[in-house]
Order: structure tokens, then C-alpha cells, then sequence
């Protein structure tokens, strides 16, 4: 069943009044501005409902905010872009297939600016102006979806993301404090070499993984363990490591046995990161992790030796940071805008 009008409306509302509200509770002012959502506000919000394909959030400058919903019959890219029929058919500059693709601050002259393909595909825009001849069309914000399952846009998931946003930031600012520098100097110098490191938190596990950040502080990157991540707003482990791992250079976990890591590795392959699975004994703890790299070039399984663990987890980092140059490659030759300024 697909989103209503009425649902995506509800959905809004509530993402914004729990984002509000979550970031009152835990952000200072000076933070909770910086929060993307908040920036923008206050807007007017619309919301695009396609009967034939996808949804879209606007966020447009206003002087109040205020939430409506808009349904149509053509494709919700048409609904949002609003070009002419002349520029309709032309192009389009982009198409997005992606879960997880970007474009801001750029032009789209004589053309249209962008089709999504497929119902996971989802593309975030801003400062976007589209032109030609006498007709523009000027994108402050904007967030467009393939997904319009009315599951997917429902009151429960609404909390659960703006609370994700707002823990994302808890984690930002208190690692910036434990450093004793500012936010953006965090961001700027140790952000980039953020890795997140998954588990066993038993007495074996917990000592398995000391040696594993400390491996990877010596190579030059900021091991990232659960327990770092503030307890607050809530307390589900899958839900922190959904808001966090996007943070991450890359995600690294100890699967030598059994733990919560198991009800995690999921939330890695279903977001595509760069994914190591360290096992020492050349046993994986469970036969759900067994043979995952055969069905991903960004998963890595690697056997090491807990008495010398240096060089096998070294060798398994820059598998990584080569997988990430490799996947920056193709990815700008996929995305034109990328090599704008070049």
C-alpha cells in the first residue's frame, strides 16, 4: 500500500516536531541550528505525493513554517521541478539509481534536471536552479524518494529518524569535547578518520576489540566502539549503529563470535559500507557472516592472529582505503557535477 496524501503530511509533522523536540532536550542552541533539517527552518514545507511514482520534501524560505501536502498523477519529479513541457522530455542531466546521492550548488540550463530509476533510489538537492529561457525554477532544499510504500513514511519511522539525526550530532560533539577542540576542528581533522568497530562486549570480545583500536589509532584512524555512542535519545543498539555508521570512514568488526554485531552486519550490506570482518581461529562466529564478500566487492573477510594482530589488520585497511579510492573513481565518473570544478 502506498503513502496518502494524509500520511505524508502526518509524516512531516512528526519528524519535525520530534526533531525540535529531541534536539531541545539534548543540543545547545548553537548546535541544534546546525542540525540540517533545522537550518532550514523556517520553511514552507511541501510535500509531493505521486500516484505514479515516488514522493518529495521541499523546503522552501518563509517567514513561518507551515506543512502541506500536494498529490498528483505524473511522476513526482515533474510534481517537484514543475518545468514546461519543452524541458520535460529534454535530458535528464542526471539519473539517479543510488540510495544515497547528493547535488547542491549547481545549474541545469535547457534540460531536465534529474529521473530517479528504481523504488530505493533517493537524491538530496539543494541550492539547484533550473533554467530556460524565460522560465526558472530555484531548489533551496529538497529531498526526493523512489520509495512511496506507506510503511516507509510512517509515524514510527518518522521518530526514529529525527532521532537518528539528532544522535549523529551527540556523537559528533562528544567526541569533539573528549579532545578538548571545537566542532569544527573536529570535523575537519578527525571526522574523515572516524571507523566504527563492532563486536562481542564479553571479557574475551571486549579485550579483542582494546587491541583492535588500538591497531587502528597507531595506523592513523579514531576507532569508534557502541559504547562511545551516548545512550540518549534511546537505547536500541541497530538504531545507533544505523544513525552512526554513516559517519564512518568505514566499519570494521571483530566476527570471532557471537554477538549483537550479528543483528548489525546487515545494516552494513543493506547501506553498502566498506565493510571488514576480522576472525581470528579462521573461524567466523556465525554461518549467517560466512562467504558475505562473495556477494559484495565492499565486504572483506580476514583472518588474524590474536597474538600479532598488526599486520593482517593493516593489510586489511588499506583493502579498504583502496576500495574507497576505487569506489570515488567510478563514482565520479558516474556523477558529472563531481568533476564541476575540476
Amino acid at each position: 500500500m502506498n503513502i496518502t496524501e494524509e500520511g505524508l503530511k502526518e509524516y512531516i509533522e512528526t519528524f519535525n516536531s520530534t526533531l525540535k523536540e529531541t534536539a531541545e532536550t539534548y543540543l545547545s542552541d548553537e548546535f541544534r541550528i546546525k542540525l540540517l533539517h533545522l537550518s532550514y527552518l523556517p520553511a514552507h514545507i511541501i510535500g509531493y505525493v505521486s500516484t505514479q511514482y515516488g514522493i518529495a520534501i521541499e523546503y522552501k524560505p518563509a517567514d513561518q513554517t507551515l506543512i502541506e501536502v500536494v498529490t498528483g498523477s505524473a511522476r513526482v519529479e515533474d510534481l517537484l521541478v514543475k518545468a514546461p513541457k519543452s524541458i520535460i522530455n529534454v535530458g535528464p542531466g542526471l539519473r539517479i539509481t543510488d540510495s544515497n546521492v547528493s547535488v547542491f550548488g549547481i545549474g541545469f540550463p535547457n534540460t531536465f534536471p534529474f529521473r530517479l530509476e528504481g523504488r530505493e533510489a533517493r537524491l538530496c538537492i539543494g541550492t539547484v536552479v533550473c533554467t530556460s529561457g524565460e522560465w526558472n525554477r530555484y531548489i533551496a532544499y529538497a529531498e526526493i524518494y523512489g520509495n512511496r510504500e506507506k510503511n516507509n513514511w510512517c509515524k514510527e519511522k518518522a521518530v526514529s529518524r529525527a532521532k537518528d539525526e539528532v544522535l549523529a550530532a551527540l556523537v559528533e560533539l562528544k567526541r569533539a569535547k573528549s579532545r578538548n577542540i571545537s566542532i569544527a576542528e573536529y570535523i575537519s581533522s578527525f571526522k574523515k578518520k572516524t571507523v566504527l568497530l563492532l563486536g562481542n562486549y564479553d571479557k574475551e570480545g571486549k579485550q579483542r576489540l582494546n587491541k583492535i583500536a588500538c591497531i587502528l589509532k597507531k595506523l592513523g584512524y579514531e576507532p569508534l566502539l557502541i559504547e562511545d555512542i551516548p545512550d540518549n535519545p534511546y537505547q536500541d543498539l541497530t538504531q545507533k549503529v544505523s544513525a552512526i555508521g554513516h559517519l564512518a570512514r568505514f566499519v570494521v568488526i571483530d566476527d570471532s563470535s557471537r554477538s549483537g554485531h550479528l543483528a548489525e552486519f546487515p545494516i552494513c550490506k543493506q547501506n553498502n559500507w566498506v565493510t571488514i570482518l576480522l576472525r581470528t581461529g579462521g573461524r567466523g562466529s556465525s554461518w549467517m557472516t560466512a562467504g558475505a564478500s562473495l556477494h559484495s566487492k565492499v565486504i572483506l573477510e580476514k583472518n588474524y592472529d590474536l597474538s600479532v594482530p598488526g599486520p593482517a589488520i593493516a593489510e586489511a585497511v588499506g583493502w579498504a582505503e583502496e576500495k574507497l579510492r576505487e569506489l570515488k573513481r567510478e563514482f565520479d565518473n558516474t556523477y558529472p557535477w563531481r568533476n564541476i570544478s575540476r
